[in-house]
């Protein structure tokens, strides 16, 4: 990381804050801004394509040079400490494989800007609320894309598709030789499919308190910390009754029940050692991708605050997922839900001509791991509609019902993709078979 000059803004914190999420003046970020090495003047503003979760995000430009200041959301990110402690270990092995041999055209990891004090990363946690705050200098002539659709035609949206899955595998292997034992789940509870069925059940229970709960909690106390709360029923006990009695609703109920032992595969596998543990993005959603905006070749993959310790197949699974879903997650009509197999194969073959550390026992478990993952979304949804909607929480405009419908939705996808099961295992084979070859 290279050495800036300091910016020409005022060096004295302010004292003055306000609110939750704070409504920081434009005075308050460049003093933010000051304490990085970036040069002068600057001019900073509000970014626009920030997401829901570190929602004060801001654009710098500073010396000529485009940079992002980020807030981490300690709300939402408990252990912040831990969210750069992974962060940093992940740009460092890209940065560390590529010097290394690990020659992939265009591709630019995220680079940190450091502080005046040499860190990566400003802390000013204190009584106020002040919390993490990182400066990364923005990657130039790329584009993201927040769905295909916005890609412009069908052909251009299977490159796309190829170009995700092969990012995903760039980005695994670059990212290989992280001790995954050495990185803590910034998100405790984060990927634990286990966790999230034993909520179901003590949701289905009516648990009201932690005493009935009991059964299912958690016994590690800073992951019962961290989720605790999403075991109780938080509506009233009619509203309880009628969200758990709905008829609609009782054949997703019975299929997210009868195929517990199927969501529970990857886990066992890891705790067999039949698959390895190894560093997962954790978020690998189209729009924490970039692409260079002349060749369309992906460039870079943002976003890093959900690294931790699992396997890649969650990583492909949610990918797949996401991108294969014709339907979006919020669809009423669950005839229109369907799984668009160019895609999927489009992902698989970027992915498989790309990829170097995969074992072909975990080549063999990619269709479930996109299965795994759908029907894992279904069940939290499904648990959280039950409870009372504590997590996934309804917007201004969202019906009372929209998790009871993003639970049918995935569960749906999730039939969709087991009957797929078969045309999809072969289809891996034979890219499999080729990328051998």
């Amino acid at each position: 990381m290279s050495s800036r000059k300091p910016a020409t803004v005022p060096s004295v914190k302010p004292a003055h804050f306000n609110g939750a999420y704070r409504d920081y003046t434009i005075a308050d970020i460049e003093w933010v801004v000051s304490q990085f090495q970036v040069p002068g003047p600057v001019h900073v503003s509000p970014f626009p394509g920030r997401g829901n979760i570190n929602l004060h995000t801001y654009q710098v430009s500073a010396g000529g040079q485009e940079f992002l200041l980020q807030k981490v959301n300690s709300d939402v990110f408990t252990m912040p400490y831990r969210v750069m402690k992974a962060m940093i270990a992940s740009i460092d092995s890209q940065r560390r494989s590529l010097s290394n041999g690990h020659a992939i055209e265009g591709w630019e990891p995220i680079e940190l800007v450091l502080t005046h004090a040499a860190e990566a990363f400003l802390d000013l946690t204190d009584e106020h609320g002040w919390s993490i705050w990182r400066m990364m200098v923005r990657i130039g002539a790329s584009d993201s894309f927040k769905s295909l659709s916005q890609v412009p035609n069908r052909a251009a949206q299977l490159e796309v598709a190829e170009e995700v899955g092969r990012g995903l595998a760039i980005y695994s292997d670059l990212t290989a030789d992280i001790e995954p034992s050495t990185i803590e789940n910034p998100l405790p509870g984060y990927r634990d499919t286990g966790l999230y069925y034993r909520q179901l059940h003590s949701v289905l229970a009516e648990s009201r308190t932690y005493e009935a709960a009991a059964p299912w909690l958690p016994t590690d106390p800073i992951l019962c910390a961290a989720t605790e709360r999403h075991f109780l029923v938080a509506c009233d006990a009619d509203e309880h009754a009628r969200r758990v009695n709905d008829a609609e609703l009782a054949p997703f109920l019975d299929l997210a029940r009868d195929n517990e032992p199927h969501a529970m595969t990857l886990w066992r596998g890891l705790e067999t050692g039949a698959i390895r543990r190894t560093l997962i993005h954790g978020d690998t959603k189209i729009e924490n991708f970039l692409f260079c905006r002349h060749s369309g070749r992906v460039k870079s993959l943002v976003d890093l605050d959900t690294i931790m310790p699992f396997t890649w197949l969650a990583d492909w699974g949610d990918m797949v997922r996401s991108l294969a879903n014709v339907a979006g997650e919020r669809e009423a009509d669950l005839s229109a839900v369907r799984v668009d197999t160019e895609v999927y194969e489009a992902v698989a073959r970027g992915f498989l001509r790309t990829a170097k550390q995969v074992t072909d026992f975990e080549v063999d478990l990619m269709v479930d791991a996109v299965q795994i993952i759908a029907l894992e979304l279904g069940v939290r949804f499904l648990a959280d509609y039950l409870r009372g909607d504590t997590y996934f929480q309804r917007g201004p405009g969202d019906p009372a019902d929209v998790n009871k419908t993003r639970s049918m939705v995935q569960l749906s996808l999730y039939q969709r993709l087991l009957e797929f099961g078969p045309d999809a295992r072969g289809r891996l084979q034979r890219l499999r078979a080729a990328s051998l070859a």
